[in-house]
């Protein structure tokens, strides 16, 4: 198998990552979920500068909005009212992903031409991206950390070995003091990475992470992926009132 996403250069048999050309804004309209930041959250996300970072599967080369869930969440997330970036042409060393490339590149600022993931990012990262997403919370503090169809292992692949990221332990305690909310995601019937070590990663980051697991879910292909888009504005939400926020009848 291949690791988090796809190109047209890879075989068919090992494309993770499927184009939607057909997957145009009014689709996108028809299966945006009706869930937004309410008119306080979203003035005090404002302020603070909240935003989610995407940080796709490997092999996503050119405009990765019409790959996976990625362009719908874009979508939704800023029609909820939440700022989206994700990698525009794709990320650098899209197929290998390499833990050398993608983690400074998420880190580097945006004037500087990467994602700019800092202290008020929710950082979304999806199958190879999950992996990077994790090694970028070991050393930057974030505002949330979402990972799907996750894993902290080579799961004996040599492309996965070689990508750096599973070369020494990760440290769990530090991922989870490192956000202030953390999601995960996980199909039972994910054809690429096994069920079982989607749960073990929940069992390290625990008691921190939130855990969903989809009884029918694969890999996390297509749209919608309403859960994700509600837990995140829940989070979000839930650190307003925290920090005082008082709900409006008029939302």
């Amino acid at each position: 198998w291949w690791r988090g996403g796809a190109a047209s250069q890879l075989p068919q048999a090992r494309r993770e990552c499927p184009w939607h050309p057909r997957l145009r804004q009014s689709s996108l309209l028809l299966m945006r979920p009706a869930a937004a930041l309410s008119t306080g959250a979203q003035a005090w996300a404002g302020r603070r500068g909240l935003h989610a970072i995407v940080v796709p599967g490997n092999g996503d080369v050119g405009d990765v909005r019409k790959c996976n869930f990625y362009g719908w969440a874009e979508y939704s997330l800023q029609a909820a009212g939440l700022p989206v970036r994700l990698p525009e042409g794709g990320m650098p060393d899209p197929l290998y992903a390499k833990e050398s490339v993608w983690v400074p590149h998420i880190l580097k600022p945006t004037a500087e031409g990467g994602l700019g993931c800092d202290r008020n990012s929710i950082l979304i990262g999806h199958s190879s991206g999950a992996a990077a997403a994790l090694r970028v919370a070991e050393q930057q503090r974030v505002c949330g950390l979402v990972l799907v169809a996750a894993y902290a292992d080579d799961l004996g692949d040599s492309l996965e070995r070689a990508s750096g990221y599973f070369s020494r332990p990760f440290p769990w305690d530090t991922i989870q003091a490192n956000c202030d909310f953390l999601l995960q995601y996980a199909g039972a019937r994910d054809s690429l990475v096994p069920i079982s070590e989607q749960t073990r990663v929940a069992g390290l980051l625990s008691p921190k992470v939130q855990y969903t697991e989809l009884p029918r879910g694969d890999h996390f292909f297509s749209p919608p992926f309403n859960d994700l888009v509600a837990d995140i504005l829940r989070n979000v939400e839930d650190m307003w009132l925290k920090e005082g926020g008082e709900p409006s009848l008029d939302d």
